[in-house]
């Protein structure tokens, strides 16, 4: 029996036990299944003939991961078996596929005079690192988000094949993926891509929209020239995404009802009969050939493939005179209702009445205004009901972590009906133990999910809390203690945590959400009357700041450092970005810590590039929302043009439908890994413009609020006019106007008191020395002047607060 055989032969009939009272597995120290798995391991290596070697390495590479059985996610298996297996697939199949059209990844990272040219050497794999972008299409109410990639293929369901529009006008050909000129944008900076391209006379321009549970692709083909142009325009199927390979088995036309049939299953309706289709396989080839050949009548209208390549079109013939335009429509049921499409501005309409029932920011740069609302509809777009996710598609499952900022920047623009529906959800994603699991070895997640909670309740100023989320959260204050105190040293165990601090370790990221779970949990418990239990949550979250502060002096005493390290093992490396999290977004230590700029500055000395933070570990890129932690972390210690010119760098590295891949290839500007369209980015965006209007200094249990201590001098300047209306604080709702004028700069501020949880005291920090100051017509008490900066401290009132600045001092400096 060989070595294969046996291990198959193993059951529950006994011989483990055998095995287990063999001399082989008397090694203490080790469970009986990793003595097991040490046991078969070389016996299943050499009925393989794996060399030693590799199999010496293969243990080093594991020992070094930091993975065992209590820390390996076996949640993501399902994202990364899809990851490697299409990887895999990817190098198999389509470096063979000589002159098929490609996805425009594949087209431009396979071609060895593009800067993201990867060989594919002996690897075995081939996956998108250097073009991982797309942008999420979708409507309010619908929880599945099609994707729309930089050449406008569209895939309307997860890993799935894409539709993309092809033109042929005279001999010409147009292929989007293999287009070098592409104009790609949002509509109103709403879910809704439109790509267009030039082909000649002609302009093809694609728009992508989602109604209900509807998809639609609208294609508009414009004669440009001044004399009549004939043209064909199919709409494409193909076995591709952007990711790769896709497995399409089937594909046929239903010429009854005008679609084409996908595995017996899906469907694209298309505009009418077509004149011409064309449907081929691996064996016959790519029909991309038949559309660019003179069409024949007797092409087949489905094709089966067993090498998942099935593909085809349909075409329609268009006449266009001067100036003349056609539009051709195909849809997708996301549901398999059919329910018909709405038209592209129902799909706007429907996102615009959704933002505007939250918070609004106007500013006088209309490309920040821009990326600020993408943004926040990409948040919205991601919230699917009980779940939110940090991607429409690699990330489309949900984790603590991600949520904890995402749900944070809804609550902060005032969406708390989209927050409170998913926290509703957290008591049925903890353990018994009490512990909040997205993923094995994800130590921050209870912090997140208990900050989370006050975050929400001091935002929505709701207090009221359900029964089974009260029992939860007390469970998950219990299982920070608990798990804790079972280690020697009080910090919390390896894990994998957060994967842009590295490979399995013991990290105090982990450790300072543990604690700002734990005081936001008391705070959230004294604002429900719970004394007592708010005196139990604070002490514990006490001791573990103690000890997490003993662990911190330690290894920087050790290792000789000024700035804090990712881990009591660490020493400076990319991983220390952990380390902005004390100071933002949880505030554990105080802004004037001088640990704070020396991590900060060590940051982006030894890991910036072009002014984004480059992560070395697993992302290999250029890092939006790692960036604006760093730069939010500048502004909580009051560095207004630091943050600012930050903020600006990442703005200017958007993608043209205003949204970040998880990382940026330094070389093609391009995904290089994670989701091509990140929630997580989009709600550091949010929370840096939010922030720099109106942000809570923490300290004790009620906030400080600082205005506009953010905002660019430049928008002080004389003409300039911003706002931000309906800002959820603690403690009520608030709005800012300002108006600068030649002489004065008029501030107006509205407070509408929801709770008396609220502010100590509002500082209104001005970019600008100002020789006077009033409040509502009368001198201002308290100003502090210092070099470019005037501080007016201001005591909250609910009503209106006009504040008008002198700002003659301002200009005269500027002018010198």
């Amino acid at each position: 029996m060989n070595a294969l055989n046996a291990l198959k032969s193993l059951t529950l009939r006994g011989e483990i036990r055998i095995l287990a009272r063999t001399r082989h597995l008397q090694m203490p120290g080790k469970s009986l299944f990793s003595r097991i798995v040490d046991f078969l391991i070389p016996r299943v290596a050499a009925g393989l003939k794996v060399p030693a070697e590799a199999l010496r390495m293969f243990r080093s590479a594991n020992a070094l991961s930091g993975l065992d059985r209590s820390t390996l996610p076996t949640e993501l298996i399902p994202l990364n078996t899809i990851q490697l297996s299409r990887g895999l697939l990817n190098f198999t199949v389509l470096q063979s596929l000589d002159g098929w059209v490609l996805p425009y990844w594949a087209e431009r990272q396979y071609d060895p005079s593009d800067p993201g040219f990867v060989p594919r050497s002996h690897l075995g794999l081939s996956i998108n690192v250097t073009r991982r972008n797309w942008t999420a299409v979708g409507s309010p109410p619908f929880h599945r988000e099609p994707v729309v990639d930089p050449r406008g293929a569209v895939m309307p369901f997860s890993n799935r094949w894409t539709i993309e529009p092809w033109l042929k006008s005279g001999g010409t050909v147009f292929f989007p993926s293999r287009a070098g000129a592409v104009r790609q944008w949002l509509r109103d900076e709403l879910p809704v891509v439109t790509t267009a391209f030039d082909c000649g006379a002609l302009v093809l321009e694609e728009t992508v929209s989602v109604t209900g549970a509807t998809l639609a692709v609208d294609v508009t083909v414009t004669n440009t020239g001044a004399a009549p142009a004939a043209c064909e325009l199919a709409f494409a199927v193909r076995p591709f995404n952007a990711e790769g390979a896709c497995l399409l088995g089937s594909i046929y036309l239903d010429s009854g009802r005008h679609a084409f049939v996908l595995d017996a299953a899906e469907e694209v309706m298309l505009p009418g009969a077509p004149s011409a289709v064309h449907c081929s396989n691996r064996s016959e080839g790519d029909s991309a050939a038949a559309f660019a050949a003179r069409t024949d009548p007797g092409a087949p209208s489905a094709a089966a493939c067993d090498a998942g390549l099935a593909n085809g079109w349909a075409a329609y013939p268009l006449t266009l005179g001067p100036g003349e335009h056609r539009t051709l429509r195909s849809t997708v049921s996301l549901d398999g209702k059919g329910t018909p499409a709405g038209t592209i501005d129902e799909a706007a309409g429907a996102w615009r009445s959704v933002l505007d029932g939250g918070t609004l920011i106007d500013t006088p740069d209309s490309a920040v205004n821009a990326l600020l609302r993408s943004s926040l509809s990409t948040l919205l777009l991601l919230a699917d009901g009980d779940a939110i996710t940090p991607g429409p598609w690699t990330y489309h499952q949900f984790w603590f972590r991600d949520a904890a900022v995402m749900l944070r920047a809804l609550d902060a623009f005032g969406h708390h009906g989209i927050v409170r529906d998913v926290l509703r959800s957290y008591p049925s994603r903890q353990e018994s133990s009490g512990y909040f699991r997205s993923q094995q070895g994800e130590w921050d997640s209870n912090g997140q999910a208990l900050w989370t909670a006050w975050q929400h309740a001091c935002l929505a100023h709701d207090d009221a809390i359900a029964p089974e989320m009260e029992a939860a959260l007390r469970k998950g204050a219990d299982w920070i203690s608990r798990k804790t105190r079972d280690e020697d040293d009080g910090l919390l165990p390896r894990g994998l945590s957060a994967e842009h601090l590295g490979l399995a370790d013991r990290y105090f990221w982990d450790d300072w959400w543990s604690v700002a779970g734990l005081e936001g949990y008391a705070r959230l418990c004294l604002r429900r009357g719970d004394q007592a239990e708010a005196r139990r949550a604070r002490g514990e979250a006490a001791a573990l700041r103690g000890t997490v502060e003993a662990a911190v002096a330690a290894v920087m005493q050790a290792r000789g450092l000024g700035e804090i390290p990712a881990g009591p093992a660490r020493g400076v490396d990319s991983g220390m970005i952990g380390s902005c999290a004390p100071w933002y977004p949880l505030q554990v230590y105080p802004p004037e810590d001088p640990r704070l700029r020396r991590t900060l500055e060590t940051l982006m000395a030894r890991y910036g590039l072009r002014g984004m933070f480059f992560q070395n570990f697993i992302h290999s890129g250029m890092n939006a929302y790692l960036t604006l932690q760093i730069a939010q972390a500048w502004l909580y210690a009051g560095e207004r043009e630091t943050f600012w010119e930050m903020f600006c760098t990442v703005a200017r590295h958007a993608s043209p439908t205003l949204n970040f891949p998880e990382a940026i290839h330094p070389l093609t500007g391009g995904g290089a890994m994670g989701d091509g369209h990140h929630g997580w980015a989009a709600a550091e965006v949010a929370m840096a413009l939010r922030n720099a209007f109106v942000s809570e200094l923490w300290s004790g249990d009620r906030p400080d609020i600082t205005l506009l201590g953010g905002i660019p001098r430049a928008w002080f300047a004389a003409g300039k006019r911003l706002s931000i209306l309906g800002a959820p604080v603690p403690g009520g709702i608030i709005s800012l106007r300002v108006e600068c004028g030649e002489a004065e700069t008029d501030i107006g501020i509205e407070f509408e008191e929801r709770d008396r949880g609220g502010a100590r005291r509002w500082s209104l920090r001005i970019p600008a020395e100002v020789s006077r100051v009033t409040v509502n017509g009368r001198a201002a008490a308290a100003v502090a002047v210092e070099e470019n900066e005037t501080t007016i401290t201001l005591v909250p009132a609910p009503g209106t607060t006009a504040v008008v600045l002198d700002c003659r001092v301002a200009e005269k400096r500027s002018s010198q």
